[in-house]
């Protein structure tokens, strides 16, 4: 068995650039058998007619609509390799901010039309001469629209000032959104937070280390975890690990180099575990709403609304990364999107049947179950078989282990009420899996089906 921090030698920090470097699509992985196609970073790509671009998220634009100066700018732009780490954002009076290395720090602002930030502006001499839009304003709004409306199956259409038609007003995206959801699904901090650790810092950098360790996540290094500290000095004499979870904590740069040397199937890299926690984030959001009413007076409150809009577009994403792929799923992404459904659909149903809010709003806003499966509507322009869509979407051989907790939430739906056609389909869901999976040996398949990823191998003694 390897010692602890056997796998550290595999990063090599003498070789470590300053920053993230986003690879070529036609660098070559060197070992197949550890490696994927979603293992390899990726940069700006434009065709040889020049109108269509493949961004580094892997979502596709259209440059049809630009004219040709503003083509030849984007074509410019993204000549240089990007080398970029988002360091942190900050909301303003109507704009907000978003701080990028490459290694030299710039600062992109947008915001409201009067904040005279309406279209987004970037410090860096290409921005400050008009040469719009910069490789820093393409790379940003990349990363924001991958994860405000991920994938889809047409192109986005690129607009002259370098984000994409679809996201529509980027203040307004961001803030519907919420800067601090945002901040967490891109990595980086909002500025002025509490000097404490980012829980969200902390809960990736001990996914990077079990991951390293093939440790189970729940109890790898309690001592450092469960009071999390960044300490005084960012070395640990005696404890590597331990100066190495400082310095994660401490340096985006470190970090977020860890970060994209974990291949896809870690659980830092996990983008259906990273949907899953974007919809326990807007959970949360929701929970605070309800407990306090001065959460309850803002303008853009994290209400059932905000947060039914956040569960549906997760619902929605995952979705399409199952059916929009350019190669079929393996058996391990598959899992990871059976999981994050199925933890959806089980924490709105057990947890969410109940008014919020304001009394006098109609009960489409004041419950998120009503909203979301009760009511059978379409107020958040998902599907009518919220998640249940995504379900029947996953092989009976891999969503088999869940067959208790779904046989549960289907009894669940059953006593709180839903609309025929949903409890219909969700029914011969279930019988179809009974009838097709049997667990080999042992019984309590959610049971396993619940440690998967997160738990890992344990470390032998």
């Amino acid at each position: 068995m390897s010692i602890p921090t056997e796998r550290f030698e595999e990063l090599s920090l003498g070789s470590m650039p300053p920053t993230t470097r986003l690879q070529s699509r036609m660098r070559q992985v060197e070992d197949s058998s550890s490696s994927s196609e979603s293992d390899i970073e990726l940069d700006f790509e434009v065709d040889d007619d020049g109108v269509l671009m493949v961004s580094p998220s892997n979502l596709k634009y259209s440059l049809e609509s630009l004219d040709e100066e503003t083509r030849d700018n984007v074509t410019k732009a993204i000549e240089v390799p990007s080398q970029f780490v988002l360091r942190g954002c900050q909301a303003g009076d109507q704009r907000c901010f978003f701080l990028i290395t490459e290694p030299v720090e710039y600062t992109i602002r947008t915001g409201t039309e009067q904040s005279g930030y309406g279209v987004p502006s970037c410090t860096c001499e290409g921005g400050e001469r008009g040469e719009s839009p910069c490789r820093h304003i393409l790379w940003l709004f990349d990363q924001i629209t991958s994860h405000v409306l991920g994938v889809q199956e047409d192109p986005f259409i690129m607009t002259e000032h370098g984000y994409s038609t679809e996201l529509g007003n980027p203040y307004d995206a961001i803030s519907d959104f919420h800067l601090d959801m945002l901040a967490d699904s891109l990595h980086c901090d909002v500025v002025g937070q509490s000097a404490d650790p980012n829980p969200r810092r902390v809960r990736e950098t001990r996914e990077i280390l079990a991951s390293l360790n093939e440790v189970p996540v729940d109890e790898y290094r309690p001592d450092l975890f469960n009071n999390p500290r960044k300490g005084r000095r960012a070395v640990k004499r005696g404890d590597l690990e331990q100066t190495i979870f400082r310095m994660l904590l401490r340096n985006d740069d470190f970090f977020q180099y860890f970060l994209s040397s974990m291949r896809a199937d870690e659980l830092a890299r996990n983008r259906f575990r990273s949907l899953q926690h974007r919809a326990d984030a807007a959970l949360a959001g929701l929970r605070q709403y309800s407990d306090g009413s001065a959460l309850q007076a803002v303008a853009r409150p994290k209400d059932v609304k905000w947060c039914a809009a956040h569960l549906s577009a997760v619902a929605r994403q995952i979705y399409a990364v199952i059916h929009t792929t350019d190669r079929p799923l393996e058996t391990w992404e598959l899992r990871a999107a059976a999981r994050a459904s199925v933890h959806i659909l089980g924490e709105i149903v057990a947890n969410h049947n109940r008014d919020v809010g304001p009394v006098d709003l109609p009960k489409d806003e004041r419950n998120l179950y009503h909203r979301l499966i009760g009511s059978g509507g379409n107020q958040d322009d998902a599907t009518d078989f919220f998640v249940v869509d995504i379900l029947d979407s996953i092989p009976p051989e891999v969503l088999g282990p869940w067959i208790d907790d779904l046989a549960a939430i289907e009894d669940k739906i059953a006593e709180q009420g839903a609309p025929a056609p949903y409890t219909a389909r969700l029914g011969s869901l279930v019988s179809h899996l009974r009838s097709r999976w049997a667990p080999a040996g042992t019984a309590g398949g959610s049971k396993r089906a619940g440690q998967g990823q997160e738990r890992r191998a344990k470390r032998m003694k």
